[in-house]
C-alpha cells in the first residue's frame, strides 16, 4: 500500500470513529502534525505505533495495514472473529508464565515445610535397577535455585517479546500473514514454557522422591 492510500483510508477511519486528529494524537502519545502527516501520505507511523492506532481506530492490525474496515457483510465473520479469540496469539502468555512462577514459589515452599533438611536432587540407575542419591543440597538451596531459574526465564521472556526486533518480527508477522503466523508465537513461547517448566518438574521429583 502507498502511503497517500493509507492516509486517505486513515483521515476516513478516524472521521467515522468521530475523532479529531489531536484526539487520535493523545490516544498515541503523538503530535497532531504527525497525525497530519500520515493522512496527507507524508509518511508512515513507526512500528511501535500500528497496534496502538488500530485499537484506536476499532480496526484489527491486518485490516489497518490492508487499509480495510471490513464493512462487508459477511455472514460468518463474526463466527470468525470468535474463533479467532481462541488462535495462540490470544494467549496471554505474561499471565502464563507469571503463573507458572508462583507455582514454583508454592511448591518450593511446600518442600521447605514437608521435606527433610537435606533432599536427594538428582538420582542415578545401577546396573541392578535401583535408583543411587547422586547430588544431596540443603533443601533451601534447591528451593532458592528453581525458584531463580523460573524467575530468569520469565524475565528474560518478557525481556525478547518487548524487545524492538522481535516485537517488530511479531506485528509484521501478524500483519501479513494473520492465519500463519500465530503458530509461530505460539512455537516460541512453548520453548520457553518448557524452559519454564523445568524447575516444576524438579520441585515435584524432590517432593516424590525425598
Amino acid at each position: 500500500m502507498d502511503a497517500k492510500a493509507f492516509g486517505t483510508f486513515l483521515a476516513e477511519t478516524r472521521r467515522a470513529k468521530g475523532l479529531t486528529q489531536s484526539a487520535l494524537a493523545e490516544q498515541l502519545h503523538v503530535t497532531d502534525k504527525a497525525i497530519s502527516r500520515w493522512e496527507r501520505g507524508l509518511g508512515f507511523p513507526d512500528i511501535n505505533t500500528l497496534e496502538p492506532l488500530a485499537d484506536a481506530l476499532g480496526l484489527t492490525l491486518a485490516q489497518l495495514m490492508h487499509a480495510d474496515r471490513g464493512d462487508g457483510s459477511d455472514a460468518g465473520q463474526s463466527l470468525e472473529d470468535f474463533f479467532s479469540l481462541l488462535a495462540p496469539s490470544h494467549i496471554q502468555w505474561k499471565s502464563v508464565f507469571n503463573a507458572m512462577f508462583w507455582l514454583t514459589v508454592g511448591l518450593a515452599i511446600l518442600i521447605l515445610l514437608t521435606c527433610p533438611m537435606m533432599v536427594v536432587a538428582q538420582w542415578h540407575p545401577e546396573s541392578s535397577g535401583v535408583l543411587e542419591p547422586r547430588l544431596i543440597l540443603p533443601k533451601p538451596v534447591v528451593c532458592l535455585i528453581c525458584i531463580g531459574v523460573s524467575g530468569l526465564v520469565t524475565q528474560i521472556c518478557k525481556a525478547a517479546e518487548h524487545g524492538f526486533f522481535l516485537h517488530s518480527f511479531f506485528i509484521w508477522g501478524r500483519a501479513f500473514l494473520p492465519r500463519f503466523f500465530p503458530w509461530v508465537e505460539l512455537m516460541f513461547h512453548l520453548v520457553y514454557i518448557w524452559f519454564a517448566l523445568c524447575p516444576l518438574f524438579a520441585e515435584m521429583m524432590i517432593l516424590l522422591c525425598n
